[in-house]
């Protein structure tokens, strides 16, 4: 019996220091174990201006950006676009809308054009479905440039090259000006040319209509001294790094110009 009795007694003081050794092993595991794997993450991870992955962006940016595209694209330069009013309209299909009024130009924008716009967005893809705007923008009747005229081509040499020579720059009010270096930029949306000599330099911006693959003759609709319209002509050499001539006439508010330049 009293062997019996000893043996019970010890079978529970092994038991419970077997219990003790498991409770300690498990205290001692990291508390985040028992955390769900969504709540680990640290807050501030994604810098300023991020979205989480799968996280759409705000409908108005995407709306905003793509409308700019187009209304570049129809005008012919690369235009700064506001939208003035943002009014949210629910569309099926996890889609969402947006319209109102907005207002786009070059310039100061105090002489931006106003227009209407519609965008759908969809949410599942975060991508914009259409974006419409009315009236159309066109090439024609920008603050500093001619009525209405003829749209633009879209095939002509896309350069950025400048060029020593000779030529001059005539206008009435500042008289006859050597020139030394022509310059020829067709990259952008907005193709120009310049002539630059001594203290002197000038830009003239405007629309390609016609190019033989050799340069292109420009409608001006504009320049870096303010108003001005007429027609300018670039021609380059066979490797379209250089520029062989620039001839360009017309007016700049009531004084009118021309200029020529060589290599």
């Amino acid at each position: 019996m009293l062997r019996n009795y000893w043996c019970q007694k010890v079978a529970r003081l092994m038991a419970l220091a077997a219990g003790a050794l498991t409770f300690t092993a498990i205290s001692g595991l990291p508390w985040s174990w028992g955390q769900s794997p969504q709540m680990q993450g640290q807050p501030g991870q994604y810098s300023p201006g991020q979205y989480p992955p799968n996280r759409p962006q705000p409908v108005a940016v995407q709306c905003q950006s793509v409308l700019a595209d187009r209304v570049s694209a129809d005008a012919g330069r690369r235009v700064s676009l506001s939208l003035d009013t943002q009014d949210p309209y629910s569309v099926p299909n996890g889609r969402q809308g947006l319209r109102g009024r907005m207002r786009y130009g070059i310039g100061g924008p105090t002489s931006w054009r106003t227009a209407t716009y519609d965008c759908v967005v969809s949410l599942r893809q975060n991508r914009v479905e259409r974006a419409t705007y009315s009236p159309r923008a066109g090439s024609g009747g920008w603050p500093g440039g001619p009525g209405p005229g003829r749209p633009g081509i879209i095939n002509y040499p896309r350069v950025r090259v400048d060029t020593s020579g000779r030529g001059t720059f005539n206008s009435r009010s500042g008289g006859s000006i050597q020139i030394t270096r022509g310059f020829v930029d067709s990259t952008g949306p907005r193709p120009s040319v310049s002539l630059r000599g001594r203290n002197f330099m000038i830009t003239f911006y405007g629309v390609v209509e016609a190019s033989d693959g050799g340069g292109f003759t420009m409608r001006i609709t504009g320049s870096d001294r303010g108003n001005a319209q007429g027609t300018a002509q670039a021609r380059l050499n066979r490797d379209k790094n250089e520029v062989e001539l620039i001839n360009l006439s017309g007016r700049m508010g009531r004084d009118n110009f021309s200029g020529n330049f060589g290599r």
